[in-house]
């Protein structure tokens, strides 16, 4: 395996013996044929198996960034559709949300990425995306699509891996009212102040909104409130005879300080069953 020149002795004037490295310098090094065979044969049958693993890495990040893709491009159709739920329920029907435009832009913003469709069996066509809403008008919403990731390498005894994605959601479709409808319960919700004796059907109702303005005590005998009520002293701030005094439009009292606890208006948003025999205010109800 190995081949070497002779090597003659060699002694300097001083009878030195020959240096250490002076076999390896006149050495010569020789590989056999079959050996340089058989590395040319392995870097033939490597170099072929490492590419088809690193083609087969990319691939397989190439099927997770579709399914990322395809839940993306189902939040963003579902956030729309449930943003306007309020207007297609209630003016257009249920039925209007049952359209084929929530599959044509899922298929629209896929088609938009960088090689759509590359990993998906049949391409655009494999992809199926279903909407569902709930007949009842709750609100909730789901969408799903189904597909099948085809393999790189075709074949090999693995198959298709199938792949099903929801989104859920709920429509902004505000409060319903009415007695009972699909077999539930359905309350309507009311307005209403810790000390007030009445509820309201709207946030905007004028005894809801307080506008205070002042004025004389001595005039104020001759003051009427918007529905022609006569005003009385407030019983928590005891206003004077003289001076300013504070008072609202709708109200029938009147008050000697602005920050009379009854000038406040905390307002609750409750179920009418628990208005708690408060009656309809004269205005609003």
């Amino acid at each position: 395996m190995f081949s070497f020149r002779r090597i003659s002795k060699e002694k300097s004037n001083s009878e030195k013996a020959p240096s250490r490295y002076s076999f390896f310098e006149r050495a010569s090094f020789s590989f056999p044929i079959f050996l340089k065979a058989g590395m040319a044969l392995e870097g033939c049958l490597v170099l072929p198996l490492f590419f088809l693993f690193t083609v087969t890495l990319l691939y397989s990040l190439e099927m997770v960034r579709f399914q990322s893709d395809a839940y993306e491009a189902m939040h963003q159709v579902g956030s729309k559709m449930c943003f306007l739920a309020y207007e297609r329920v209630y003016e257009q029907g249920t039925a209007g949300l049952f359209t084929d435009s929530q599959e044509e832009e899922i298929k629209q913003y896929l088609g938009e990425q960088l090689l759509p469709y590359l990993c998906v069996e049949e391409g655009s066509d494999g992809v199926i995306v279903n909407t569902s809403w709930d007949n009842c008008g709750d609100g909730n919403l789901e969408i799903q699509t189904s597909y099948a990731m085809k393999p790189f390498v075709r074949w090999l005894p693995i198959g298709n891996i199938e792949i099903t994605d929801a989104f859920f959601g709920h429509g902004f479709v505000g409060y319903r009212e009415g007695g009972e409808e699909g077999g539930k319960n359905s309350d309507i919700y009311v307005y209403i102040t810790p000390s007030g004796s009445k509820y309201h059907l709207s946030q905007e109702c004028t005894y809801l909104k307080i506008n205070i303005r002042a004025e004389e005590a001595e005039e104020i005998s001759g003051l009427r409130n918007g529905s022609g009520e006569k005003y009385y002293p407030c019983e928590t701030c005891r206003p004077g005879k003289h001076g300013l005094v504070y008072l609202t439009e709708w109200g029938n009292k009147y008050h000697g300080e602005t920050d009379c606890p009854s000038l406040k208006r905390t307002v609750y948003l409750v179920p009418f069953s628990e208005a708690g025999g408060r009656s309809a205010c004269s205005k609003c109800g």
